[in-house]
């Protein structure tokens, strides 16, 4: 028997696109899922669209609350997973073909691996392959590393099917806006095997109202944040490739965040006293090894 994929999705405001993401979603041809949507105090007509899904598809299950924020969201929506795969699908996102999830289960078969990740690209871009089309095997901590690279794979949950059980030592933090970033390399981390398949293409759109392309504000310094969460971790966990990767992007974004700064005004001196010291650290990381 096929194994049960769990679709992780948590909904907030998104009834722009949600028609679109269920509809690609509950058309996939693999048929053993099932789909928990966790409506996080949505104000819009999200929860009545959802409904009207799930009075048509038995394998929908719905949960709604008050807001508590996207890392809540997903470790509540692992809770509620009881495949033995989980699959994080945000509910402006696509899959663009109908075969999405069987690929993935085949690929995970037939190299006995306990993560298969796909290409991410974004919408606008007509989700166009790539030229490195193929796939790849990694051991986990191989792909982790790469993860934090710069331009790599890196940290989102989405696009990946991954066994439940390497969620069993890990949650996302529930007070941080980049919940994803310290959690997920450790995660995939923990497989014996990885694969990359560039021939399987997952689409997510930029939302524009989002963090990462709001007009720029003071939580926009979270995302350093999370990679120095990373640099100290991977200190401990003696994973030098992961942290040199993540003080190369921690340092990016330092300099990029206090041209900003500079430019819009913020309290400069603010800044640097946050985030100086964790500066001088990364580049600690970068020239000595920690």
């Amino acid at each position: 028997m096929k194994p049960l994929v769990s679709v992780l999705m948590p909904v907030y405001n998104s009834e722009k696109y949600l028609v679109e993401a269920l509809d690609s979603l509950t058309g996939q041809d693999y048929k053993n899922l099932e789909i928990i949507i966790l409506d996080d105090g949505s104000n819009d007509s999200s929860f009545s669209i959802i409904t009207r899904y799930k009075e048509r598809d038995g394998r929908i299950i719905v949960e709604r609350r008050e807001n508590r924020g996207i890392g809540s969201g997903r470790n509540r929506l692992l809770s509620l997973a009881s495949g033995d795969f989980v699959f994080f699908f945000d509910s402006d996102d696509i899959l663009l073909s109908k075969s999405f999830i069987s690929t993935l289960v085949r690929e995970s078969e037939k190299y006995s691996a306990e993560v298969v990740s796909a290409i991410t690209v974004p919408f606008r871009k007509k989700a166009k392959r790539t030229k490195d089309k193929g796939v790849r095997v990694y051991s986990g901590k191989e792909f982790s590393s790469l993860m934090t690279r710069p331009f790599g794979f890196f940290c989102y949950p989405h696009s990946r099917l991954i066994k439940k059980s390497l969620f069993s030592s890990f949650s996302f933090p529930e007070d941080m806006i980049f919940e994803d970033i310290p959690v997920m390399p450790w995660v995939i981390r923990e497989a014996e095997r990885v694969v990359y398949d560039t021939n399987v293409i997952y689409a997510y759109r930029i939302n524009k109202k989002g963090l990462s392309h709001s007009k720029f504000s003071s939580s926009s310094f979270y995302e350093m944040d999370a990679y120095y969460f990373n640099i100290k971790k991977a200190e401990e966990e003696k994973e030098r490739l992961i942290a040199v990767n993540s003080s190369i992007f921690f340092l990016t974004k330092y300099y990029y965040y206090l041209f900003k700064v500079l430019v819009r005004g913020f309290s400069i001196k603010e800044y640097r006293a946050r985030y100086k010291d964790k500066a001088k650290e990364a580049w600690h990381v970068l020239f000595y090894g920690g």
